[in-house]
C-alpha cells in the first residue's frame, strides 16, 4: 500500500527526532493528554496543505466551523475526544446505510427469484445486475464499519504518546483507503473523513513533537494493511452468512 498524502507531509516534519525542553516536560501529563498545541499556524498549514475542502450547505458550514475551533484552538486530549466523536458518527451512518442495503437485497433476491420461474430472461438479468451492484455497495460499506470500529477501540485505548504515535499513524493510511473505497458508493462521506484525517494529523505531529518519538512509516502501513485486509476478510464473510447467494441467470 502506498503512503498518503498526509504520511508524506509528516515524514518532512518528523524524519528527525522532535525532543521538547525540561520546561515543556514539567508541564505534560503523560495520562491524560491535557497538552496545549504548539504547532503555529505555518507548522498547521505544512502539516495539512492538501486537506483543504469546502461545503455548500448550512449545516456543513456549522461543522467546519467546529471543526476550526477543534483544530486551532484546543488542547490535544479534546481533539482525541472529537475524533472519536466524528468516528462513532460514521460508524452509525454506515450501519444504517448497510441496513438500508440488507433490505434492498432481500427484496431484489425475491423478484429474482420470481422472473427466473416466469422465464423473463431480460427481467432476470436486469435484477441480477442491480444485485451485484448492491452487494458491491454492501462490501464497501460494510468492510468501512470494520475498519472504523477498529480505529475506534484503538484510539479509545491509547494511554500515552507512545500508543498514540503508533495507533494514529497507521489510521492515516486506512482513512486514505476507506475514502477511495467509499467514494463510488457514498459521496457525502468524503467531506467528513477528509476532516477526521486533518485531525488525526495535528494529533499525531503534536504527539511526535511532544513525545519525542520517530514515525516508522514501514511498520506503520504494514498495520494498515493487516487492519485492511481483516476487515476485507470480515465482509466477506458475513455476506456469505447473512445473504442468500445470488442465482445464475442463463439465456
Amino acid at each position: 500500500m502506498q503512503e498518503n498524502d498526509n504520511s508524506e507531509i509528516l515524514k518532512n516534519n518528523s524524519s528527525v527526532r522532535v525532543t521538547a525542553t525540561a520546561a515543556l516536560y514539567k508541564d505534560i501529563k503523560m495520562d491524560n493528554f491535557n497538552l496545549n498545541s504548539l504547532n503555529s499556524q505555518t507548522d498547521i498549514k505544512n502539516c495539512h496543505s492538501s486537506q483543504s475542502s469546502s461545503s455548500s450547505s448550512s449545516s456543513s458550514r456549522e461543522s467546519d466551523n467546529e471543526f476550526h475551533l477543534i483544530k486551532y484552538s484546543i488542547p490535544l486530549r479534546p481533539k482525541i475526544k472529537q475524533i472519536q466523536y466524528r468516528i462513532s458518527n460514521e460508524i452509525i451512518k454506515l450501519q444504517n446505510i448497510f441496513n438500508d442495503l440488507k433490505t434492498q437485497d432481500d427484496d431484489l433476491i425475491k423478484k429474482l427469484n420470481i422472473s427466473l420461474k416466469e422465464n423473463n430472461i431480460q427481467y432476470s438479468l436486469l435484477i441480477s445486475s442491480e444485485l451485484n451492484g448492491n452487494r458491491k455497495s454492501i462490501r464497501a460499506i460494510w468492510t468501512s464499519k470494520i475498519v472504523l470500529d477498529t480505529l475506534h477501540n484503538q484510539i479509545c485505548n491509547i494511554s500515552s504518546f507512545k500508543d498514540l504515535v503508533e495507533n494514529i499513524t497507521p489510521s492515516l493510511t486506512v482513512l486514505k483507503s476507506i475514502r477511495s473505497l467509499l467514494i463510488s458508493h457514498i459521496r457525502e462521506s468524503d467531506h467528513e473523513f477528509k476532516n477526521i484525517s486533518d485531525l488525526l494529523c495535528d494529533v499525531l505531529f503534536n504527539a511526535g513533537q511532544l513525545g519525542g518519538y520517530l514515525i516508522n512509516f514501514k511498520i506503520a502501513n504494514n498495520a494498515a494493511v493487516d487492519i485492511t485486509d481483516d476487515a476485507i476478510f470480515k465482509a466477506e464473510n458475513k455476506i456469505k452468512i447473512e445473504f442468500l447467494p445470488i442465482p445464475k441467470v442463463t439465456s
